[in-house]
């Protein structure tokens, strides 16, 4: 994790390279249309790379295809200063690896300008930062998988999580992580490895999270859910508080993690349940504010026969636009319908 100062600036825990990075005056392009700029990873960023530029050019199509002009924008720099006519708005959909800096992703939210608009908030995003918020759900009464949440990991922690949770399997991950940033399964005094794939003793386990970086990090302990094996996880993305549209990803025969960087597979689902769709509802419902884009995550509960949610993606989800009815025009119109300041 991000081993920064968090007593100093965000000016000084910029990186040398976007010290040197001057901004042009032509990044903003002269015309009277509105302009998105959608929030892109760090310069130099190794954990994403360029892997953001086609989700970029597929945004950017659907904006200029209802009237506004997209540009991209690496995160630490925003927003711009400028003299443009022009309604600006920044998205942050695409500010991937951002937990791999938390520390300067925290603080620049919160020097964020209150007179520039961000989708989604400020507020919101450092509400959803760290997967905590996965209580307020509980709280609510929403399905979510069990959680447990520990400052470290190490033997007799791992040990006491499996008889908490009467399970010899085991999910740990980073409490702020995205697309399986750091996750491990591990198998708590059993060894059937050979039906748990990609699967670790505890000694292998802390080992693994030790060369990481991770086994003294702020994580989550979850019960291995099975059915994400047989039936995978379901995303429901809405946009605006309305459904758009959902995918079932399931994992590689070799896996358990349904990430495409891992072999993961999405294919649409034409109607979901009832069940799915009033959970993904219910969940919104319990955030600070209405989110503007949401990927709700669920993964259905074999003991108790009912669908839970593993996250609630609103800061860099990947949308699945090719799967979406409209290809994500949809997605375009609620960031452009956002109001305006006044």
């Amino acid at each position: 994790m991000d081993t920064c100062n968090t007593n100093k600036s965000v000016d000084d825990l910029a990186t040398k390279e976007e010290k040197n990075m001057i901004i042009p005056s032509l990044i903003l392009p002269k015309t009277d249309k509105p302009i998105v700029v959608i929030l892109t990873p760090e310069l130099n960023d190794t954990y994403s790379g360029d892997s953001w530029r086609f989700s970029f050019d597929q945004l950017a199509a659907k904006f200029q295809m209802i009237g506004a002009h997209a540009i991209s924008l690496p995160w630490p720099k925003a927003p711009i200063i400028h003299n443009s006519s022009s309604s600006i708005r920044y998205v942050a959909n695409l500010a991937w690896g951002y937990h791999t800096i938390v520390d300067r992703w925290t603080k620049w939210l919160h020097s964020w300008p209150k007179d520039t608009i961000l989708i989604n908030s400020p507020s919101l995003l450092l509400w959803n930062t760290r997967k905590t918020y996965l209580k307020e759900l509980e709280k609510a009464n929403i399905s979510v998988i069990p959680t447990l949440y520990v400052e470290q990991i190490d033997e007799k922690i791992l040990n006491d999580a499996a008889a908490h949770f009467s399970s010899s399997d085991l999910i740990v991950k980073p409490q702020v992580s995205a697309s399986g940033f750091n996750m491990v399964r591990v198998l708590v005094g059993s060894s059937d490895f050979a039906s748990s794939p990609k699967s670790l003793s505890v000694t292998a386990a802390i080992d693994e999270l030790i060369r990481l970086g991770a086994a003294q990090s702020a994580s989550m302990i979850q019960p291995f859910m099975p059915d994400v094996i047989r039936e995978g996880e379901v995303s429901v993305l809405m946009f605006a508080g309305r459904l758009s549209h959902a995918v079932r990803k399931c994992a590689s025969p070799d896996d358990y993690r349904v990430q495409h960087e891992y072999g993961g597979i999405a294919t649409v689902i034409d109607q979901p349940s009832a069940e799915i769709i009033e959970l993904a509802h219910a969940s919104l419902a319990i955030c600070p504010e209405t989110p503007i884009y949401a990927r709700i995550d669920m993964i259905h509960d074999h003991l108790n026969r009912r669908w839970c949610i593993s996250e609630l993606e609103l800061i860099e989800p990947y949308l699945f636009l090719n799967e979406a009815p409209d290809g994500g025009l949809t997605f375009a119109r609620a960031i452009m319908q956002f109001p305006y300041l006044s």
